[in-house]
């Protein structure tokens, strides 16, 4: 991996949630300062906050429906409270925070998503300007993205997987890592360690992929096929497991996608899968 390329981390899920995370986080993230952009989501949180509200939750196909009052939700809790939450840990620990929104800057252009009619108030990204964060990143600060973007004056929910994902080759990352709770692609009762394009196509088309594991797998594809040499799909072990797994040690944990097979006979499928 490039030692100097930066980096892109999306943090969600148990990342975010579990007892000493932030701590563990906050190591890694300070030995990266000046190379890592952090994304997160917090889904978990919106749901927490719709509840006290009176608001019900609702997915379709791995998205949450994004309503008018849902929306507020989103951008209170993942543009707000989850962002400068996070930012106040990270700087409490050495970590040169800086709280946005992929909206700021104008970081990220964003069009209403395609299935609106069914997600409601949703973006996808169309575009990328990194200059803002490039400028962060060269002054050795940590950029902490929250997945709230605009279109027309309008705001909109934007899913933190994709906002990780046309980052990382806008700004020439090394890798992509989506962090949360899932160990990563699990096929056959297996976590797949290392998937090439093709084979995640089969994936996606074989039925065992479900809920949030589509948008995580379409993210990390988006990624790499923009030019991010890998992506990784993983879940948070505790303080030093990011460093192990950029670090590419022995015991790595979490599926990584990469654009083209890694050579024929490198393994069992619960190594390693090609397309077919």
């Amino acid at each position: 991996m490039n030692s100097s390329a930066p980096i892109v981390v999306k943090l969600g899920g148990r990342a975010l949630e579990s007892t000493g995370a932030v701590d563990g986080l906050a190591a890694d993230l300070a030995a990266l300062a000046g190379r890592v952009v952090v994304v997160h989501g917090g889904g978990a949180e919106v749901t927490a906050w719709s509840a006290r509200l009176g608001l019900r939750a609702n997915f379709h196909e791995g998205r949450r429906v994004t309503d008018p009052a849902t929306l507020e939700v989103a951008t209170a809790v993942l543009a707000g409270l989850a962002n400068k939450r996070l930012v106040a840990a990270l700087r409490a620990r050495g970590v040169d925070a800086v709280g946005l929104a992929a909206l700021d800057g104008g970081m990220l252009t964003v069009e209403r998503h395609p299935e609106a009619a069914a997600l409601g108030a949703v973006g996808t990204v169309t575009g990328v300007d990194p200059a803002l964060l490039a400028t962060l990143l060269a002054a050795g600060r940590t950029p902490v993205v929250a997945s709230i973007g605009a279109v027309d004056g309008a705001l909109l929910n934007l899913n933190a997987d994709d906002v990780a994902a046309a980052l990382a080759p806008a700004l020439g990352a090394a890798v992509l890592v989506l962090l949360s709770d899932t160990p990563g692609l699990v096929l056959g009762g297996r976590v797949v360690r290392t998937l090439d394009r093709t084979a995640l196509e089969h994936a996606l088309e074989g039925g065992e992929v479900t809920g949030g594991m589509q948008p995580k797998l379409a993210a990390a594809a988006a990624a790499v096929d923009g030019g991010t040499p890998c992506a990784w799909i993983a879940e948070w072990t505790g303080a030093g497991g990011l460093s192990r797994l950029l670090a590419g040690e022995e015991g790595s944990y979490g599926t990584r996608i990469i654009a083209t097979p890694t050579g024929a006979g490198n393994g069992t499928k619960e190594e390693t899968a090609h397309g077919r």
